[in-house]
C-alpha cells in the first residue's frame, strides 16, 4: 500500500474515532446524531485531521524575490508597519561594525530604524538578494542593503552585507534570522 493511502486510512480512522467518540459522549447526555449528522461528524473531523497534519508552505526562490521587493518598497515608503509584516515575530537581527556586535530582536529592530529615519531626510534604501538556496519553508541568501540619507547636511550611506534566513508563513516570505556586517561610508 502506498504511503499517501496509509496516511488517508489512518486519518479515516482517526476522524471514525472522533465521531464515534462524539456520538457516545451525545448519548450520554440524552441526545443522539441522526445518520446526516455523524457522517457530516465524520467528514468535518477528516478534513479537520487533514488541516492538522498539512505541511508548512514550501519557499522558492521567488519567494524571496517576493520579499526582496516588498521591503524595498516599505522602506523607500518608510512604511513600518509593512516592514513590521516582512520580520518574523521571533527574528533575530545581529550587526556588527567595528569589531562590536548587538543583536537586536524585531521590536529592538523596528524601533533603531525609526530613530534613524526621524534623525535624516531624503532617506532611499536599495535591496540585492543572490545565492537563494532553499529547503522545505525556509530558505537562506546573501544580501546586500545599501541605505543613503542625509544627516546634517551631510551625505550618509550605510552598506549591510547579511547572511539571511527566510521562513515561509502562508504565502509570504518573512525574515527569521540576519548575521550583518555594517559599512559607513
Amino acid at each position: 500500500m502506498k504511503h499517501s493511502t496509509r496516511s488517508i486510512l489512518k486519518k479515516a480512522a482517526a476522524a471514525s474515532m472522533l465521531t464515534a467518540a462524539i456520538r457516545s459522549v451525545s448519548k450520554f447526555k440524552g441526545k443522539s446524531f441522526g445518520k446526516g449528522a455523524s457522517v457530516g461528524l465524520f467528514i468535518g473531523a477528516l478534513g479537520v485531521q487533514s488541516l492538522i497534519t498539512t505541511n508548512a508552505y514550501a519557499i522558492s526562490e521567488q519567494d524571496v524575490s517576493r520579499y526582496a521587493s516588498s521591503m524595498s518598497s516599505a522602506a523607500n515608503a518608510q512604511n513600518i508597519a509593512q516592514i513590521s509584516r516582512l520580520i518574523a515575530d521571533d527574528a533575530i537581527i545581529s550587526l556588527s561594525r567595528g569589531g562590536k556586535t548587538t543583536s537586536l530582536d524585531k521590536e529592538g529592530y523596528l524601533q533603531l530604524l525609526q530613530k534613524s529615519w526621524a534623525k535624516s531626510s531624503g532617506y532611499r534604501y536599495r535591496i540585492d538578494v543572490t545565492d537563494v538556496v532553499a529547503t522545505g519553508n525556509q530558505a537562506r541568501a546573501q544580501i546586500v542593503t545599501t541605505e543613503t540619507w542625509t544627516q546634517d547636511g551631510k551625505p550618509v550611506t550605510i552598506k549591510t552585507a547579511s547572511r539571511a534566513t527566510f521562513s515561509q508563513v502562508g504565502n509570504n516570505a518573512v525574515l527569521l534570522r540576519s548575521v550583518s556586517q555594517v559599512t559607513v561610508d
